[in-house]
């Protein structure tokens, strides 16, 4: 019973959130900011984005320690870091023999991020642009 009653509040809150999508269709988002029809404001904002995902994996590089040792440090200790950009949100996490970051872009409706880790390879993305509605199975 509490199943079906869990089930009923999950697809009335899904019915209500996106009164006009049916079982298949997807969500659409609004233009993204960066990709082929990029402005050059936002241009110049990806690249000081960049800049500063290429900043802390170089001040990670010189990091404590042969490389297979190696001890990481947390963001405030890094030398060297320009500010984040504007309308970028930071997320950086050490545990001393890793970190990761990202900088996701809060303003893109399609939500572009950069990442990296350790292994300092510099990646861009952005979020899946559609969620697909698939009809939930009652056991």
């Amino acid at each position: 019973m509490s199943k079906k009653i869990v089930l009923v509040v999950l697809l009335t809150g899904l019915a209500v959130s996106t009164p006009s999508l049916r079982a298949g269709q997807t969500v659409q988002f609004t233009q993204c900011l960066h990709g082929p029809s990029e402005q050059p404001s936002q241009r110049i904002r990806r690249d000081l984005a960049f800049r500063m995902a290429e900043q802390i994996n170089r001040a990670e590089g010189s990091g404590l320690g042969a490389p297979r040792s190696r001890r990481y440090r947390p963001l405030e200790q890094l030398a060297n870091v320009p500010p984040t950009p504007l309308g970028f949100r930071l997320q950086f996490y050490t545990d001393g023999p890793t970190y990761t970051f990202s900088l996701k872009d809060t303003t893109d409706p399609c939500h572009y991020a950069i990442f990296s880790d350790q292994d300092q390879g510099i990646y861009q993305a952005t979020a899946r642009t559609g969620a697909q509605v698939v009809p939930a199975e009652i056991p």
